[in-house]
């Protein structure tokens, strides 16, 4: 006899799959143009790069000379490094380069968003980008994203991040995530639906950012409220494939989980603040298609975890019962007599086996984006990641739901 559980799970299992087979159809569909960025204008525009920085005298040295490094008229970049009240070296390896032409502003500790809106308010660029600090910039990134500017209606351009050097277990798992989320950011923009742009070499229109009031203070996910805002304000938010950022990830399971609950509590926050774009048409994919799966993608995380788990215990069970009763044989199966549970099961396992193909799948594809050449060495950490990482996902997601369903006091935590 069916019961909710069974009809949960191959739901899930039949959502998962469609999701995934639409993003992988219009990657299909514009497979051609996806890795060409827009010609850089004629007449190139004014860059400013703001650098925040708290605490970061282990990375700031290598961000600011790749960020010098970078392939673009040196008359028309200008690099402002703001100090956020750090309490170690930053600002004095801040300040070693200004003889290169670098702008440092010292603040009081005021979190990301204030040392941003700080150095916006002295930068002279029409382009703005964000760039974090621990973080290296590839030289040709500039090259590959002003050139989306050309579209008046563009606000934003994110581009590609990968994990600098991952070397430990949490750090290899996270190489796998990034690599996938430049094919789904890429899909998403093609959709119009990307609602969050990553800290590290975010570019942004400058008459957009004034005239929506710059980044939002106090919020765990400044770039997400913001890109969420520059949606709603009606601007387009484009991705590049080649501009590729290098970005520190976590090393350790403790800093992945505190991470994530950032993030992820700052999606809830963010949620609650645009809920009027959530199911919404005004805004497009975006509003009835991207962000409603995102809701429905964390109770899939949480079903499937729990299917996982019974699945085990229930096998396990059965194990010990079969061998405790000595003589017992194994039913053999009736196709003639197919029991409704067992059908579905059978349909949802389907399912299931054909999303891990269609993921692997986009995880080529991705690689092949991400310009990764170890394509071994990429899906060996792949399988491994598909079996533990998702009950990462969903133990941080549950400690975010917890944290805001209790109250929890909000800070920003690394």
């Amino acid at each position: 006899m069916l019961n909710y559980w069974d009809c949960i799970t191959f739901a899930t299992s039949v959502i998962s799959f469609f999701a995934f087979f639409t993003y992988l159809l219009v990657y299909l569909e514009n497979r051609k143009k996806v890795f060409k960025d827009p010609p850089m204008p004629k007449k190139l525009p004014k860059v400013s790069i703001l650098v925040p920085a708290y605490n970061e005298e282990k990375t700031i040295e290598k961000t600011l000379k790749s960020l010098l490094k970078l392939n673009y008229p040196k008359h028309l970049l200008e690099i402002i490094a703001i100090n956020d009240g750090s309490t170690d070296n930053t600002l004095k390896i801040m300040k070693k380069f200004e003889k290169y032409g670098v702008k440092v502003i010292d603040k009081p500790n005021g979190g990301k968003a204030s040392a941003l809106n700080a150095g916006l308010k002295v930068a002279k660029g029409e382009i703005i980008v964000c760039m974090d600090a621990d973080s290296i910039v590839s030289k040709n990134a500039l090259k590959y994203t002003v050139g989306y500017f050309n579209d008046p209606k563009v606000g934003a351009v994110a581009s590609s991040l990968k994990v600098h050097k991952p070397k430990t277990f949490w750090q290899k798992m996270q190489f796998v995530e990034y690599i996938y989320n430049i094919f789904l950011r890429k899909v998403l923009a093609l959709m119009d639906s990307v609602f969050v742009i990553p800290g590290p070499f975010g570019l942004y229109r400058r008459e957009v950012l004034e005239k929506l009031g710059g980044w939002e203070e106090g919020n765990l996910t400044e770039d997400m409220e913001l890109t969420m805002r520059i949606q709603k304000a009606g601007y387009k938010v484009e991705t590049s494939l080649n501009s590729i950022v290098y970005t520190k990830t976590p090393e350790t399971f403790k800093r992945l989980i505190r991470q994530r609950i950032r993030w992820y509590r700052g999606f809830l926050i963010n949620a609650r603040k645009y809920k009027e774009m959530f199911f919404n048409p005004k805004f497009g994919n975006l509003g009835v298609y991207t962000l409603p799966l995102y809701i429905i993608f964390i109770a899939i995380l949480f079903i499937s975890i729990a299917s996982t788990i019974y699945s085990f215990f229930t096998i396990a069970r059965d194990f010990l019962l079969i061998n405790l009763k000595a003589g017992v044989e194994l039913p053999e199966l009736n196709l003639n007599n197919i029991d409704p549970p067992y059908l579905f099961m059978s349909v949802s396992t389907i399912f299931w086996l054909a999303n891990i193909v269609i993921y692997a799948y986009i995880f080529y594809i991705s690689m092949q984006m991400s310009k990764e050449r170890n394509f071994l060495k990429g899906f060996l950490t792949y399988f491994v990641q598909i079996i533990f990482y998702p009950f990462v996902l969903a133990y941080s997601w549950f400690l975010s739901i917890w944290k805001e369903v209790r109250g929890a006091k909000i800070k920003w935590e690394r």
